[in-house]
């Protein structure tokens, strides 16, 4: 998250510009370190984001309305206080330091005009934001800094507010500062990315990356090691960026995962060594967009992690059934011996005696002169002893055959909820995750009916869409809802099914649309389908393919479960839609 000195210089001038003349309306402290400001300027009503959260601090204006708690807490109460009704006055930067600075004109006690200001550090952990009176003496901040903490500079009611230590680097914008670079490149054992931000006051890694990246320099190599023509391009690069940003002003871009489009960088110049990106009209649009789509990841993410512990749950509890059910299994699957006892007994009762702890008595039911050795009980007569063994027979055969339709369908739900454990974490919006609720729901392991949010709506639960090399149509289900509607309803007779062998995983179709499918296409589905797996680590992994038709659901069977007959075996490399990975 690049909110450095340079992105903050340029984010107070756009401030400026909106609301500078505007009227302070309703505060809100919407969490622990983040305020809201609604200002009122030029006829338009804005929302003034400032935070100093350790992870994102940042200003901003933004177009989200938040929910404000019942009880604002003290520094709430003390803005509400001091800004309520204020008119701004101007915002500016602290040069390319990560300060910027808001000055407002209110009335106070007494009825007289005074200015207030409010300090916004944008500095990582130390991030705070600091109301100052007209001396430049503190009234309060949103976090408090003591003698403990910080010696030289405390941040407390009535001191005098000291800005944060210069880090002493040299400004971006100097012909100095050029020639300072050019001279002591050598000199240096850092790497050169590493050297340029110890120099360039403003400047995140990032930027420091990216003029690299326009000098077509390496940034991983040592800064002493460039040679003459890569210094002149390092410092070609840096005037011009500074001097694009001079004339033109920002240029406000928001970097984009390629393979996902969701927002994963911003800055106000445009990054070059990032090839998928969008540019915005204003600084505070990609801002916004970018928190935006963090938050939404962040909230997909805890309700997968809880999803996954839930699943996890049953999981167990099946695996311990199955282990239980297992050891019931091996004790009783020789329970036919038990009946065996009983009737030899019985066909020599007169030949034993109560009192005997064994017989040795001749197995007719084997064709040689085989003999079983019977432990009896001293204790029982001979016919007690033989219906010992016919009730123990009976309870045997019954836990035995119990045991064995046990084990399988625990096999069967086992390998559904692991299906399903492997849908939650391939997962990447809340709407295939509402679809898995709802199976869970459906199928009895969650109480409650997952109602479907507004988002939900918006971005329907679909599979995964790829054209292969041959212009063949690959379908590739996320979830097992997905997997029966693809299958099931999508697919048409000839079209091609494919799924990891022995493994959880997603179905995968190729629309043949009538026409003979080629090997290459067929490698790519079944490079997709091994992806798509519990099996996506295996350096090769058997995949199973047949005509949908051959494709089929048992009746009762779980979501994303069906058999399959008259199908071949194609051993493919697990392979991500969209790229060469393997």
């Amino acid at each position: 998250m690049p909110f450095d000195g340079i992105l903050a210089h340029y984010m107070a001038e756009e401030l400026n510009r909106k609301l500078s003349g505007g009227r302070i309306g309703r505060i809100h402290q919407i969490a622990r370190d983040t305020i809201i400001l609604h200002v009122r300027a030029g006829g338009e009503n804005y929302r003034l984001l400032i935070s100093s959260n350790a992870s994102s601090p940042r200003i901003h204006l933004t177009g989200n309305q938040y929910e404000n708690p019942d009880n604002p807490p003290v520094f709430c109460m003390v803005l509400r206080k001091h800004l309520s009704g204020a008119r701004i006055l101007d915002f500016k930067a602290a040069g390319f330091e990560r300060v910027i600075f808001m000055e407002a004109e209110a009335m106070d006690e007494l009825g007289d005009r005074s200015v207030k200001k409010l300090a916004v550090e944008i500095m990582g952990k130390h991030s705070n934001i600091i109301l100052l009176n007209r001396d430049n003496r503190i009234i309060d901040a949103i976090r408090h800094v003591d003698s403990q903490v910080n010696r030289v500079r405390e941040i407390l009611p009535t001191r005098t507010y000291i800005a944060p230590p210069s880090q002493n680097k040299l400004d971006p914008l100097s012909e100095d500062t050029y020639a300072s670079i050019s001279g002591s490149l050598k000199e240096s054992s850092r790497r050169i990315e590493n050297y340029l931000l110890d120099k360039l006051q403003g400047f995140s890694p990032v930027l420091c990356r990216e003029l690299c990246s326009r000098a077509s320099v390496d940034e991983m190599k040592t800064a002493s090691d460039l040679t003459s023509d890569e210094a002149s391009r390092l410092v070609d690069a840096l005037r011009g960026m500074m001097r694009t940003l001079l004339d033109r002003g920002p240029t406000p871009v928001l970097i984009q995962d390629h393979s996902s489009g969701k927002a994963v960088d911003f800055h106000v110049t445009d990054l070059v060594q990032y090839p998928s990106k969008k540019y915005c009209e204003t600084i505070s649009q990609a801002i916004d967009e970018y928190y935006n789509s963090r938050m939404e990841k962040e909230a997909h993410s805890q309700k997968a992690l809880e999803l996954m512990k839930t699943v996890g749950k049953f999981i167990d509890k099946c695996e311990k059934r199955l282990t239980a059910n297992v050891q019931v299994y091996e004790e009783n699957r020789d329970y036919e011996r038990f009946r065996l006892f009983g009737e030899l007994i019985t066909s020599s009762i007169y030949s034993l005696k109560k009192g005997m702890t064994s017989a040795r008595i001749r197995n007719y039911y084997s064709e040689g002169e085989e003999y079983a050795e019977i432990p009896l009980d001293p204790q029982k007569s001979p016919q007690e002893n033989a219906q010992y063994y016919f009730k123990r027979y009976g309870k045997a055969r019954t836990a035995f055959n119990y045991a064995t339709g046990q084990i399988d369908i625990l096999k069967k739900e086992l390998a559904w909820l692991e299906s399903v454990m492997l849908a939650i974490e391939s997962a990447d919006d809340s709407s295939q995750l509402h679809d898995i609720r709802l199976e869970l729901y459906e199928q009895g392991y969650l109480k409650n009916y997952p109602k479907k949010s507004r988002r939900d709506i918006q971005s329907e639960s679909s599979p995964i869409r790829v054209v292969s090399s041959d212009g063949f149509e690959i379908f590739i289900g996320r979830n097992n809802k997905q997997n029966d509607r693809l299958t099931l309803k999508k697919a048409r007779h000839e079209d091609i099914w494919l799924h990891v062998k022995n493994y959880p995983g997603s179905h995968v179709i190729i629309k043949t649309e009538g026409h003979q499918v080629p090997g290459s296409t067929l490698e790519e589905a079944a490079g997709y389908a091994a992806w798509f797996s519990k099996a996506r680590t295996a350096p090769k992994v058997e995949v199973d393919y047949t005509n949908i038709r051959n494709v089929k659901k048992p009746s009762g069977a779980k979501p994303g479960m069906v058999v399959y007959e008259n199908y071949s075996t194609i051993i493919a490399t697990p392979k991500a839609p969209g790229t060469g990975e393997g």
